[in-house]
């Protein structure tokens, strides 16, 4: 791509008013395990404020467990700065411990002994949540925009395929870390849509490049 056509592509973006969607647990692990940094989400909002002047919504996606009033107090402060905060509250999901037989070598005594624990995990669906909301702006949207998107998974492959066929015209960039030999967590499904997605209308831009800002 030549140096006029990228400034041409840059141009088009920055006209276009720009919706970020964030999977705020997702974005912000693969960062600080992948890319050593942690994302300052003040900063994070500064930077999409003086990067597009067309600044629609910055939507913050995230899971909250029931009665967690730190994480609310977070949730208050970042829509004070400026977000749509997005909260899914967590359920928890119990796996039963597991038992096997054994049998003492020496005196044949049969016993069950415990090789893996009750674990407790938290979950919350927020890839779900976030790309019903991203379809349902492209699909209410009657102008052009541009949506960029901080996630590494894969989940959101289908969304943005499907995005783009309700509306040609919009613009999807997605924001998430390189892909490297030791850590990547960058899915193969999002890095496979730009061999089927044009560029005008779809790319995968690093994170770490701008990590000097928005850490």
């Amino acid at each position: 791509m030549s140096k006029n056509q990228s400034a041409t592509d840059g141009a088009i973006h920055l006209n276009r008013e720009t919706h970020v969607f964030i999977d705020v647990s997702n974005i912000r692990e693969a960062c600080r395990k992948g890319c050593k940094f942690i994302i300052d989400f003040s900063k994070l909002y500064n930077y999409f404020q003086t990067k597009y002047p067309n600044l629609g919504s910055v939507r913050y996606y995230e899971g909250i467990a029931v009665g967690d009033a730190k994480k609310q107090a977070t949730f208050k402060s970042l829509q004070g700065i400026g977000y749509t905060v997005c909260p899914l509250t967590r359920k928890s999901y119990t796996t039963p411990p597991r038992y096997e037989k054994f049998q003492c070598p020496k005196c044949l005594t049969s016993f069950r002994a415990m090789t893996l624990p009750k674990t407790v995990k938290m979950k919350s669906n927020v890839d779900v949540y976030l790309a019903s909301d991203l379809l349902e702006l492209v699909a209410t949207t009657k102008s052009p925009v541009h949506i960029i998107l901080l996630s590494c998974d894969g989940d959101y492959a289908e969304a943005i395929k499907v995005a783009l066929r309700l509306n040609p015209n919009i613009l999807i960039t997605v924001l998430a870390t390189p892909i490297t030999k030791k850590n990547n967590f960058l899915s193969t499904r999002l890095q496979s849509l730009s061999k089927v997605i044009d560029r005008q209308h779809f790319k995968i831009n690093d994170i770490s490049q701008i990590s000097h800002r928005i850490s």
